[in-house]
């Protein structure tokens, strides 16, 4: 009979649905089979409104008790002694049980504290690295102390997922065989793909979906201008409160607005409905979007499963313009180069040429960006108690 395995996963938010890091791990967590007992350590209000499966064992960790010594993350001794604090905390909701596995997700204190479970508790920690947080450290100072403490849980794991090779190679542990690249798992789809529509010659459609960052909103500007000179329409899925995007629907009739929805699964079927194709982007000048060059855009993988064309901007040195390359991908723009980007966008309204840049999405839909074959990996990686 198979051993019951336990995970422990710890973390500044729980697993949700929404964007980012948790909806990433509860997507892992919730395709894990019943052999799988499942604690959840995050802060204590953070768990507000959230509906998690039966069989899985929340653990609030309160900011304090009035009985319990502040902490200040710079004073190490004052943070070793909140540890102990939600240690005891974990150890109540437990009681005599101890995880196989702690997986966290490198972030924020609640990642140092799965290292500090991991080895008080003597259970083998595994880390997930999404981003590159210390650049965007406010200061030196808080960037080494970020570095520091990076460096001791990285130190401390026995498995490493970094989100593209380039991430992993940045971060110089003690054994780097110990780290494999992870792509962020894809919700998926049993929906067939996308098929060209004779509407796309005359109005093709370009989607944006996800938050939007000041750097970004230039490139939006010349993108939608394009669209204009072939009777297309940019689709911005977005929160309205994002800085630029009222001056974006302001500046060009031929934005469409739609506010963002509560499942993903919802934006994927709008999407696959209302578009003609999605963009991918990140600025080509990395001082103002630094994260970008080690990171992986999950919306990539995930809307590579609609089997629409994908544009692609990122600067060819970053771990999206390095993939880009690898694949030959048609709709890959590598500079900000006006003519080249209007030759793209108009081979969206050439039936031909679309099949071709969507047949490349329904190929890494399928493969690499498969969520079968990324949740084998991570389970067959995970480390745990043997």
């Amino acid at each position: 009979m198979k051993k019951q395995q336990h995970i422990l996963f710890s973390y500044g938010c729980p697993p949700k649905q929404g964007f980012g890091s948790p909806i990433i791990v509860n997507r892992h967590l919730r395709r894990l089979s019943s052999n799988w007992e499942i604690s959840i350590v995050a802060p204590q209000q953070s768990f507000t409104g959230i509906n998690f499966p039966d069989f899985w064992q929340p653990i609030p960790l309160p900011m304090r008790r009035w009985w319990w010594l502040p902490y200040c993350p710079q004073i190490s001794k004052l943070l070793e002694i909140r540890f102990w604090y939600w240690q005891l905390e974990c150890e109540r909701v437990l009681l005599q049980k101890r995880p196989t596995a702690i997986v966290t997700v490198l972030y924020d204190i609640y990642s140092i504290f799965a290292a500090y479970l991991a080895k008080t508790w003597q259970v083998p920690l595994s880390v997930i690295i999404h981003d590159q947080e210390e650049v965007r450290a406010k200061s030196e100072v808080e960037h080494h102390l970020i570095r520091k403490n990076w460096k001791s849980v990285l130190n401390q794991a026995t498995k490493i997922w970094s989100v593209s090779q380039e991430l992993g190679d940045l971060y110089k542990v003690n054994n780097p065989d110990k780290i494999s690249t992870l792509i962020p798992i894809p919700e998926g789809s049993n929906q067939s793909f996308a098929t060209w529509k004779d509407k796309f010659t005359a109005s093709p459609v370009v989607a944006y979906a996800g938050n939007i960052y000041p750097s970004q909103i230039s490139y939006i500007y010349s993108i939608a201008s394009t669209l204009q000179k072939i009777n297309g329409t940019f689709l911005l899925v977005t929160p309205k409160n994002r800085p630029g995007v009222v001056e974006l629907l302001n500046a060009f009739p031929n934005i469409e607005y739609q506010e963002p929805f509560p499942r993903n699964a919802d934006v994927i079927s709008f999407l696959k409905n209302q578009a003609s194709c999605i963009l991918v982007l990140y600025p080509f000048n990395l001082s103002e979007f630094p994260w970008g060059a080690t990171s992986f855009p999950s919306k990539l993988v995930e809307f590579s499963h609609l089997g629409l064309p994908v544009l692609i901007l990122a600067p060819p040195d970053t771990a999206l313009g390095s993939w880009a390359t690898k694949h030959n991908w048609y709709s890959y723009l590598s500079r900000m180069d006006e003519e080249k980007l209007f030759q793209i966008i108009n081979q969206l309204i050439e039936k031909e040429k679309w099949i071709q840049m969507a047949h490349q999405s329904q190929i890494v839909a399928k493969s690499e960006f498969n969520p079968n074959l990324i949740q084998a990996q991570f389970e067959s990686e995970i480390a745990t108690v043997r």
